[in-house]
Formats: structure tokens, sequence, C-alpha cells
């Protein structure tokens, strides 16, 4: 099956006013980051992938804040090829090289990260909190698998937040949620919302304080989400039991201060 998917090796074209937009914001939107025959073809083996890895489900209402607000699996590229194929695709690595000005990338990890109708919101978090990359340069990569309309709760950003860094050891919860909104009114973040096609793309620095609104729809959000970081990052210091959760399951347990170049973290362009 992996053999008859898109190629995704050719290179995206970032212009100067997208690289300086997420340079500035801590997030760029790129439009159409792949065609509607490309994510199409992805989605279905997503999809199938996705669901097997996710079990049984409890109901929504006995599920916590981050349980309600999506279902989530991550590394699912290690369970297909054809998934393999779309995280470790060389356009997505271009695209990262170019708004780092870096020239070699490493995959972090990825994940599926589906938004039930009915689901809550996802609070406000920061990816790096999980992350042990010690880099300002880790980005994540957001792809609606389907339309998102407002109303399917799609990715949000506050703007410029990235730039102040670490905010806080807050893991995503409803108490994460609180923090970052005062935090938001405080600094005077803008947020920055929008409705997105299937095979668009959002990127944002690890750092960007992010969320979701809820899914008030009757369709199921789908999105797939690739983070990358640039080759000769090493391992930040373990300073919550989610960073150290993350090295041993994303970066074949490196330890602080070794090089993240596992096994698991291909390049995925240079």
């Amino acid at each position: 099956m992996s053999d008859i998917l898109p190629d995704l090796s050719d290179l995206y074209p970032v212009s100067e006013e997208q690289i300086e937009a997420f340079r500035r914001d801590g997030h760029v939107y790129l439009p159409g980051v792949c065609s509607p025959e490309e994510v199409a073809a992805y989605r279905e083996v997503i999809r199938t992938t996705a669901f097997a890895s996710f079990g049984k489900v409890p109901a929504l209402e006995d599920r916590d804040a981050f349980g309600q607000a999506f279902l989530q699996t991550l590394n699912i590229r290690l369970k297909n090829k054809g998934v393999c194929r779309f995280a470790l695709a060389r356009r997505f690595g271009g695209i990262v090289a170019r708004l780092l000005g870096a020239e070699k990338i490493r995959i972090y990890h990825d994940q599926a990260l589906f938004k039930e109708p009915g689901g809550a919101r996802s609070p406000l978090h920061q990816d790096q909190y999980y992350w042990p990359l010690a880099t300002e340069k880790a980005v994540g990569m957001w792809m609606p698998l389907v339309d998102v309309s407002m109303d399917m709760g799609p990715i949000l950003f506050a703007s410029g937040s990235h730039t102040e860094g670490f905010a806080g050891s807050h893991e995503i919860s409803d108490a994460s949620q609180e923090v970052f909104e005062r935090v938001i009114r405080e600094k005077g973040y803008p947020i920055s919302q929008r409705s997105m096609r299937a095979g668009d793309a959002t990127f944002h620095n690890a750092w960007t304080i992010h969320g979701a609104s809820a899914n008030k729809s009757k369709s199921l959000r789908e999105a797939m989400i690739v983070a990358y970081y640039p080759d000769g990052t090493r391992v930040d210091v373990f300073n919550n039991a989610s960073r150290v959760a993350d090295a041993e399951a994303f970066l074949g347990n490196r330890q602080p201060g070794e090089l993240a170049d596992s096994n698991l973290n291909t390049v995925v362009y240079s």
C-alpha cells in the first residue's frame, strides 16, 4: 500500500514573508501543503492505524479534561509504512528547515489527534513543557485531514507568546487553561485561529502557547501532527516526569546533554 501513496519529496515554496511571520508570531499558516488528492490518500492509512491504536475509548463524560479534548495516539509511523512515509516526508522537513534557517531537520514524534463531536476544548499549553529538547527551534506541524470549520475546533495560537520561552510548569489541564488565559490577558497576545482545508498546515514554535476550541459540530475533526527539531540538538534537563517519559518514548532514552540523534529521530531533510 505504501508504494502507491503519493510522493511527498518535492519542496513547498515558503516565502520570506511567511518566514518573517513565523519568527514574529511563533506560528504560520501555509495553505495547500498537501493537495486534496494527496491528503485523501494518506487520510485512509492514518485513520485505519489511529483507530486500531485508540483501543476501547470511555464515554466522553467519564474522561478527564485531557481525555475529553481529543483522541490521541503517538508514533503511529512505527506501526504502518504508509503513515511513516507521511511523517518522514521531505516536503514537511524542508518547510521546517526554511522557517528555522537550519540545514538538517530530525523528527521528534508524530501523532494522530482526533476531536470527536462534542469534544471539549484542548486546554492552552506549551509543547516544550513535555519535549526535552535543548533548543528554541523545535517545531510542530498541525495538518487537518478533513476540512475544519470554526465550529469543529481548529488549532489556535497566542501570537508572540514564544518570545518569552518557558512560562511555567503546567501540564495540559483545566489549570493550564486558567494560567495561560491570564498570561495572554496580561501580555496582550492576540489570538489567531482560522478554518482550514484538508492539506493546509500550521507550523508553530514549541514555546508558543496554543490550544483548540471545542468541537461543536457533528463531524470528527481529524488532524495529524508531526514535530521536528534541528540536527545537532541535545537532550534538555528532565525537570518533570513527562520529559522523562518523552525521552524514553521519542528520543531512544537519550539522557540530558546527549545528542538527540537516536534511531527514532530520522533526518527528514538535509
